[in-house]
């Protein structure tokens, strides 16, 4: 007789773990949505139904405690199956942060508006471009005064030539390499300043004034233009 006994209650115990097993199984496809309970058209709200297992006839008792234990285990199950369908949910309908567009800084009307800074351009030349107006050296100064005409329609900002130095008989002396910066418009004439010929020596252009007693220590003198810049 209590073997009996013992066999039946060891059935009903798989009997309530199955009916457990089925019950969470049931609420969590309620939470992910694989199952609904329909409410009727009079409910406007229906609270959140709770898990019933029937009585089973015979001598087994479940214990109150056991069975709140049970239930508390299959509403934590629930919410962490409803917290994680809203995370995933969350997820996939967050809008996606597109990466920033870079410009380049617009540039102010200032820098827009300028103009370019004014350049000089070296050009290929001919002897009549730039020609000697005048020469004069006195034999008391150690600079002569030459000036320069330009024969060409644009402005000149600077002059390479050579300076070479003859005496009275067309015998060349000395020559004299130099560039200066001088502006010179079209058809004008511009002076200069450069170092006189044999100024310790006493000496002096031939058509300048000489030194008293040495009037054969004259000079005469020819350029030639190396090169010139434009405005």
């Amino acid at each position: 007789m209590d073997d009996e006994r013992t066999e039946s209650q060891g059935g009903f115990i798989k009997v309530l773990l199955f009916l457990a097993v089925v019950a969470i199984i049931v609420a969590i496809l309620w939470a992910t949505g694989f199952i609904r309970w329909e409410s009727t058209p009079k409910e406007t709200e229906q609270e959140e139904p709770e898990l019933v297992i029937a009585p089973v006839q015979g001598d087994f008792v479940v214990s109150e405690s056991d069975w709140n234990a049970l239930q508390s285990e299959v509403r934590q199950l629930r919410r962490e199956v409803n917290q994680l369908k809203a995370d995933a949910e969350k997820a996939t309908t967050a809008p996606r942060q597109s990466s920033p567009t870079y410009k380049p800084a617009l540039q102010t009307t200032q820098a827009t508006n300028a103009k370019p800074a004014s350049t000089t351009t070296a050009v290929q030349v001919t002897q009549n471009d730039i020609t000697l107006a005048k020469y004069s050296h006195d034999w008391v100064k150690s600079e002569a005064t030459v000036a320069f005409k330009n024969n060409i329609a644009q402005t000149v900002t600077s002059i390479s030539g050579r300076m070479i130095y003859y005496d009275m008989s067309g015998n060349m002396l000395d020559y004299q390499d130099f560039t200066k910066s001088v502006t010179i418009e079209p058809n004008m004439v511009k002076s200069i300043s450069l170092k006189g010929y044999g100024h310790q020596e006493s000496y002096a252009y031939y058509k300048s004034k000489p030194m008293l007693g040495n009037e054969d220590r004259k000079y005469k003198v020819k350029f030639e233009l190396k090169s010139y810049k434009l405005k």
